[in-house]
């Protein structure tokens, strides 16, 4: 349980050292929380509207040399109560204040990059009768998910309208150029190889995109051929691995903005937007990997630099390739696999035959605030 183990005021606002809990980042940390920030913060009716949770304080009303007239810890040091000059209290929770110090995103489990023999080792998967009836199961699928990119439901109906209902237990369903849902074979109704029956190489989707889809779901209704098997390949572990052996080259992947680009002129579509291969928050952490050789668009550097970002991105595409990184898998009716595309690159098999493929994107915020919610209502009912 996230506590407090000490609080002090001091020169330029409350020093706080935390105990253990579900932030890693927090844990056995001292912070000095400013003045300004505690009195913004307080999520009192007066400061917060308590419906809504939006802020009602007039934040830059308030004097600019703040300080406290008493501070006291509770509840075993997990909550933090303030009593500021002009009489008015603020409480605060010892989690929702590591909390604050965590980056945009979950990260309350650990996110585990893996390879095929580990994958293999833990691989995550729940059944569509248990997700569709139980939240504990649902937010334990999401985490999945979180922990390791991707899970498959078994045992799902062979049906759309199944298969909708899998997107739909987690977060309404994006529309974009190919629609919302979508139910195809090789037909060609898109300009895009996934609607043919081609090999596609390890690739994420919507490089040409300014927000990218976060999550991609993907089920096979029918299916009679040969060949056509999917590849998924964590694209945190092959940044992981070029961090550590190839420094000088993930750090180029980093930098360079790479276009991506999505054109059918039939339909007066040109999509285009541009971002590093690996994107990096602003503390560093690696936040989306964005790789698709198919859609990138043309682009010069100067040549020095050109040379070291083309030999950085062969490196990458290396490693997406190597069978030794890929979990691979041929798709059968009944299973339906969800996967985090700003992480995971997929990939198919050339195929001869016939294949049915379902699937829809999920915006990334909105899968994010399930599994919030649901880790909010289990920790009020504990």
């Amino acid at each position: 349980m996230t506590h407090i183990t000490h609080a002090a005021s001091v020169r330029d606002g409350i020093e706080i050292a935390f105990g253990g809990g579900a932030n890693p980042v927090a844990a056995g940390t001292t912070h000095t929380f400013t003045f300004a920030w505690l009195r913004d913060h307080c999520a009192c009716a007066e400061c917060r509207h308590p419906d809504t949770q939006q802020r009602l304080l007039d934040t830059f009303a308030l004097p600019k040399d703040l300080a406290v007239t008493a501070l006291e810890l509770g509840a075993g040091g997990r909550t933090l109560s303030l009593v500021w000059p002009d009489g008015h209290q603020s409480h605060f929770a010892a989690a929702d204040l590591t909390e604050s110090l965590l980056p945009v995103g979950l990260l309350t489990s650990e996110i585990r990059s893996w390879n095929e023999a580990e994958i293999a080792a833990d691989f995550p998967q729940v059944t569509y009768e248990a997700l569709m009836g139980d939240d504990a199961v649902l937010e334990s699928y999401l985490e999945k998910i979180e922990r390791h990119g991707f899970c498959f439901v078994e045992e799902t109906p062979a049906t759309p309208e199944a298969t909708k209902a899998v997107a739909n237990r987690i977060a309404y369903i994006r529309k974009t150029i190919f629609g919302s849902y979508w139910d195809f074979t090789a037909n060609m109704e898109h300009k895009d190889t996934a609607y043919t029956s081609l090999a596609i190489g390890p690739h994420t989707d919507g490089t040409y995109s300014f927000d990218a889809p976060g999550y991609q779901m993907f089920h096979c209704l029918g299916v009679d051929c040969v060949g056509g098997e999917n590849v998924f390949v964590d694209g945190f572990r092959i940044a992981e691995i070029m961090k550590r052996d190839t420094p000088d080259l993930y750090r180029i992947l980093t930098e360079v903005d790479v276009p991506g680009q999505y054109i059918d002129h039939e339909k007066g579509i040109h999509l285009m937007a541009r971002r590093p291969l690996l994107r990096l928050d602003s503390t560093g952490r690696l936040a989306q990997v964005s790789f698709n050789n198919h859609d990138r668009a043309p682009f010069a550097l100067e040549p020095t630099r050109m040379a070291k970002f083309q030999a950085a991105y062969a490196a990458f595409a290396a490693h997406a390739n190597d069978r030794g990184l890929q979990y691979r898998r041929r798709l059968l009716p009944g299973s339906v696999v969800l996967f985090d595309n700003w992480r995971l690159l997929h990939a198919r098999d050339a195929y001869s035959g016939y294949r049915r493929l379902a699937g829809a994107y999920l915006n990334k915020e909105d899968v994010e605030s399930r599994l919030r919610v649901l880790r909010l209502k289990k920790s009020q009912a504990a």
